[in-house]
């Protein structure tokens, strides 16, 4: 993914305004403060970044950091620019108010594209209505709604057992958001929790990933969430069979992995049952350690889909024949290495990501 440009008035040190620090921090989820003063720092400083740079240096998925840019667009400090395919590559800070409106609505300067068109469908207010609203932002009235709803009570005792561990205010905040402001129901909750705990995965962060996910796809009941986790599990098993495993099921630590694969990076099932096919290709068995190398050397290189692949594909081979033409060859090629091999050097690539 290429670097963002970030404009704006040089503020020659990476100083907070006060205004931020007192009007907008308080409010804002703390991972969008994180994204917004990563942002700030890198602009300071006028060194690029990328969206997929911010995202590992927060331990965040893309799609996060991106909730996190458009939280601030929305509350009229961010100016983001995207091009035609709607991919944001470049942000402007705007100044920070001294006051602000109690009443306050989406910035309409906020995101801007190279077309009026475009500017039009990304802030009109059913367009990504889910992917733009995903703050834990609680407003006064609904959080003495919360205090006083037994059912959510009952959500939150039952979440602690889960957890097995007190509960936070962080955990009370994320399932305020879910239940009250997302409307999520109590059951389907629980069950979220239920689930993510029986795979290993305790942490709330996590959790709210995985039902910011499941609203975004329509899952509303717990059957609905029943045949989303058939889809998760014949993904598990597509991908055992890549690798030749046809003989038993995922073992718990290979879930996780493969829920990394799919929710943290965001790959969809095709993506990742051609990086198991180049494992096979590479060494000749199958790993989990070597094809997650290969995922995350895309992720990183912001791959999406096939075309993204073949694209890399055709830009290493087009580097190789260049560093071929520039090589002098110390002897007459036989019929053993009369050929190319268009890949990667994944063992590298593992080595360096696994140490």
């Amino acid at each position: 993914m290429t670097n963002l440009i970030l404009t704006g008035d040089s503020c020659g040190t990476t100083a907070v305004p006060n205004a931020f620090l007192d009007r907008y921090l308080p409010q804002a989820d703390g991972e969008y403060v994180k994204i917004y003063l990563l942002l700030w720092r890198y602009f300071c400083d006028k060194k690029p970044v990328s969206i997929g740079q911010l995202a590992d240096l927060l331990d965040d998925t893309e799609k996060d950091v991106l909730r996190g840019i458009r939280y601030w667009v929305k509350k009229g400090l961010l100016q983001a620019v995207v091009n035609d395919r709607e991919e944001i590559y470049s942000i402007r800070f705007l100044p920070v108010p001294d006051e602000v409106s109690l009443k306050e609505g989406p910035s309409q300067s906020g995101l801007l594209a190279q077309k009026e068109s475009a500017a039009t469908t990304e802030e009109s207010p059913s367009a990504h209505q889910t992917k733009s609203t995903t703050t834990r932002t609680i407003s006064k009235d609904k959080r003495k709604a919360l205090a006083a709803d037994e059912e959510f009570g009952q959500l939150v005792y039952i979440v602690g057992k889960y957890l097995d561990r007190p509960m936070k205010q962080t955990d009370s905040e994320v399932l305020g958001y879910l239940y009250g402001e997302l409307g999520m129901r109590a059951d389907l909750l629980e069950y979220l929790v239920e689930s993510c705990v029986d795979a290993g995965h305790n942490s709330i962060h996590y959790i709210e990933k995985i039902a910011l996910d499941w609203h975004e796809k329509g899952i509303r009941t717990v059957e609905d969430a029943r045949e989303q986790a058939e889809i998760c599990r014949k993904q598990y098993y597509q991908v055992l069979k890549a690798f030749g495993l046809t003989r038993r099921g995922p073992a718990p630590e290979e879930k996780k992995v493969m829920d990394m694969w799919f929710y943290d990076y965001g790959f969809q099932l095709d993506i990742v049952l051609e990086a198991c096919s180049r494992t096979i290709n590479s060494i000749h068995e199958p790993s989990f350690k070597y094809a997650g190398g290969i995922l995350a050397d895309w992720k990183k290189k912001g791959v999406r889909s096939r075309s993204d692949i073949d694209a890399l594909d055709q830009a290493f081979a087009k580097e190789q024949e260049t560093k071929k033409g520039q090589r002098k060859e110390a002897a007459k090629p036989n019929r053993f290495h009369n050929f190319d091999q268009v890949g990667y050097d994944y063992d590298a690539i593992v080595k360096e990501l696994h140490g």
